[in-house]
């Protein structure tokens, strides 16, 4: 009979374990659940079809990155009451744009969201120059504040093609609007200077933005990655 007892609360106890150290990783490496946030939501993007189920799931993860880049704003020494302005629009406005049929919101949405991840990509950079010593943490936050580059531009993307219809240009279905992961594609293409260009910005705005996009690539490597590289070698010597 006990031991009918230890078996059946094992894998409570098993849960309760996974779900501490979930708690625990997510409080102590809050940069790297961003990331992973939206990693996943890259693949949700790319491998979910087309249906409701699938469209809510989509819009929950649209709802929840922001709500960690809040939160990671609020672990840098940037001023926090910027970032709450930002996402409280950007979450309303996305709410019901996709949740109550007010699609016309979605340009102030995405607007206001890619601010919010240009302000928490700025945030990351003051965490990651605040101090002379390279932890884990600064690396999971140098790749999330390239993350939230990549998003912030795709969103901006997204406001310029609904401002100016054929902004952006694609070899499939070249007449269509833009899906998300499409401008998300070109967004990575572009910051990470790899040159995949079936999806190109056309209009002047559109180049404009493109243009800024790959100034901040290139600087943002020159000067953030170079610079955790030279003190993490400092500090092997």
């Amino acid at each position: 009979m006990q031991a009918t007892w230890l078996t059946a609360k094992v894998p409570h106890l098993q849960l309760g374990l996974i779900m501490q150290k979930f708690i625990s990783f997510f409080k102590g490496y809050p940069y790297a659940c961003l990331l992973l946030a939206q990693l996943l939501s890259v693949v949700s993007y790319g491998f979910l079809v087309d249906s409701n189920v699938n469209h809510l799931i989509l819009n929950c993860f649209g709802l929840v990155v922001p709500i960690l880049a809040v939160w990671v704003v609020y672990r840098t020494p940037a001023i926090n009451w910027v970032a709450f302005a930002l996402a409280i629009p950007a979450i309303c406005l996305t709410f019901l744009a996709e949740f109550a049929g007010f699609s016309h919101l979605q340009t102030w949405a995405h607007s206001f969201e890619s601010l919010l991840y240009f302000y928490a990509a700025i945030s990351l950079v003051m965490y990651m120059y605040r101090d002379d010593v390279v932890t884990l943490d600064e690396l999971y936050a140098a790749a999330a504040t390239f993350t939230l580059l990549v998003w912030a531009f795709a969103l901006a993307y997204s406001v310029c093609q609904q401002i100016y219809p054929g902004s952006v240009l694609a070899a499939v279905n070249p007449n269509n609007p833009r899906s998300f992961i499409e401008l998300l594609f070109m967004s990575f293409s572009i910051q990470s200077s790899t040159g995949v260009g079936d999806v190109i910005p056309i209009s002047g705005p559109a180049r404009a933005i493109g243009s800024l996009q790959i100034f901040a690539g290139v600087m943002y490597i020159a000067i953030v990655v170079s610079r955790l590289v030279g003190l993490a070698a400092s500090g092997r010597k």
